[in-house]
């Protein structure tokens, strides 16, 4: 009995300590191989505990670093007062009020910063949510090609287009994955323009919308600096690349990118219960928009607005959710970037799919075997009644084909190549579940209890990143990329992507990373900080 006691003690202080500490130990079994896995405690959802995303890690490790993205998604996610801050009402937590417009809608979106003709952006917006609203299509967010598409002397832009993409699909269905790798590099700039243009298509026929925003943070230095004019004498004297600054532990720079999917008559309430719904007001210009027998067509003066634009409000469900977020305190002596992307749980799959008689299907076109492929062909067309996505071909409007999107991370024949490794830990199935679990305490019919952190990917070192970047040769700059990207990514070796935007990026050797990708990003050859925003800097005219 002695003996019992004396072996008992220990194991009851060691789990008083893991409790105390915020976690308990979980143990998991896969394939007879058993591990112990630290799982956060259910987080209790109140206002105070997300005023502010956090401002530290506890630990470079995946499950410390991701239980900091789910706090962000948290914060960013809160129901807002009209004036952007946080609502603190009982009564209106995070699961509470599924009508209400979230703290990131009221962030700048890059349109209202980068102006034309390197104009002053305008800072005294009273209410910036109002503003941003507007999705310009026409711009390339990565959803349509620009307004130049059906103008006749640009035919030749148009058959080029379709030529590149052709190549890309020749890339793609390539079966053996270095093959694949190379014939896609070999595209160059080409493929660079395809892939990161070419819109998804969902399952229903409509377009995938993206949306960018960052918080004032990011919109105040911009400003400071003047780095929405792309005039090369601001950084003519810059010996070190352009760097986003935290002010203060509570105002750190994030960078937001989200992917709607159109809901129209034919989606059911069933479906529409498991998402964040709201409303988005889409400009499209005049030359992509057809009715139902016609495109390009003259549109009413009175559907006509600001660059002969045909205004189109669409009900909207949020489907994927990337975040960029530099925390300030770090040990390491510098701010340090995390990416994190979340998806809603029915893009690829339905579990669940049996809810009140009514089946529901993935939001995306998924057939294991095949290779994510764009079936889309240009011109990329929008129509004003649903389903929303059309072409023209051969003289007629003709619907856009779904596009195929699967994760390859997930299939034994792209395990055995580190590029593609399975990003999707037993740990972060864990905790997706603990929040999941936290929302529906709150709400037992919360939408964000059908949502998932994909995974999470952050720098090695900062610090020794920033002391090792040197601008003397323009070749410098390319060796720092090279650096970072074989170097200095965590976890290593682990791609993240989100499906519902980057769906053909998989095919790409970086483009499956998120920093892998970000470290590219510069202004006039000068490195920015991972942030492409900072190239949409609009020319002055002298």
């Amino acid at each position: 009995m002695k003996k019992t006691t004396r072996f008992l003690i220990p194991v009851f202080l060691a789990i008083i300590i893991s409790v105390s500490s915020g976690f308990i130990l979980s143990y998991t079994a896969k394939k007879a191989e058993a591990k112990f896995v630290l799982i956060p405690k259910v987080p209790n959802l109140i206002a105070d505990n997300f005023e502010n995303p956090p401002t530290k890690l506890v630990s470079h490790e995946v499950l410390d670093v991701s239980d900091v993205a789910w706090k962000t998604f948290v914060t960013l996610n809160w129901p807002a007062n009209y004036d952007g801050s946080s609502l603190k009402d009982k009564d209106k937590a995070i699961g509470m009020a599924p009508s209400v417009p979230r703290v990131w809608e009221f962030y700048r979106t890059p349109e209202e910063v980068f102006l034309p003709n390197g104009k002053d952006p305008d800072q005294n917006i009273p209410n910036p949510f109002a503003r941003s609203l507007h999705l310009d299509i026409a711009k390339g967010k990565e959803l349509l090609l620009g307004k130049k598409l059906l103008q006749k002397e640009n035919s030749e832009y148009l058959q080029d287009i379709r030529d590149n993409l052709q190549k890309v699909r020749e890339c793609i269905t390539i079966q053996k994955l270095d093959d694949r790798y190379l014939c896609i590099k070999e595209l160059g700039e080409s493929k660079n323009k395809i892939l990161s243009q070419i819109p998804i298509v969902d399952r229903q026929g409509n377009y995938i919308l993206i949306e960018i925003h960052l918080n004032n943070n990011e919109f105040k230095q911009i400003v400071d600096n003047k780095w929405y004019k792309d005039d090369k004498e601001i950084d003519s004297n810059k010996k070190e690349w352009l760097q986003f600054k935290s002010t203060d532990e509570s105002d750190a720079p994030i960078e937001i990118k989200a992917a709607w999917r159109v809901f129209d008559e034919r989606s059911s309430q069933d479906e529409k219960n498991r998402y964040y719904i709201t409303k988005r007001i889409i400009a499209i210009p005049a030359n992509l928009f057809c009715t139902t027998n016609n495109c390009a067509i003259e549109v009413p003066a009175k559907e006509r607005q600001v660059n002969n634009s045909v205004l189109q409000e669409v009900e909207v469900g949020l489907i994927g959710f990337h975040i960029a977020y530099k925390i300030p305190n770090q040990e390491t002596g510098a701010a340090e970037w995390i990416w994190a992307t979340f998806e809603q749980v029915d893009n690829l799959e339905v579990k669940d799919h049996q809810r009140n008689k009514v089946a529901l299907k993935p939001t995306l076109s998924t057939m294991p075997t095949i290779p994510n492929y764009p079936y889309v062909e240009p011109p990329f067309l929008w129509r004003d009644q649903a389903p929303h996505a059309v072409t023209i071909v051969d003289g007629q409007i003709k619907q856009q084909i779904p596009t195929q999107v699967v994760r390859w991370s997930q299939y034994d024949n792209c395990k055995k190549n580190k590029k593609l490794g399975d990003c999707t830990k037993e740990d972060l199935k864990n905790q997706n579940e603990i929040w999941q679990q936290a929302f529906k305490k709150v709400n037992n019919n919360s939408v964000w209890q059908y949502y998932k952190l994909i995974g999470t990917q952050w720098l090695d070192n900062p610090l020794g990143i920033i002391q090792d970047y040197n601008l003397t040769q323009t070749s410098s700059l390319n060796n720092f990329i090279k650096k970072v990207r074989n170097k200095n990514i965590r976890p290593k070796d682990e791609p993240l992507f989100n499906v519902a935007m980057e769906g053909y990026l998989q095919n790409e050797e970086y483009g499956d990373s998120c920093i892998g990708c970000h470290v590219g990003a510069k202004r006039n050859e000068v490195f920015s900080d991972f942030s492409f925003l900072l190239g949409l800097a609009k020319e002055v005219n002298k």
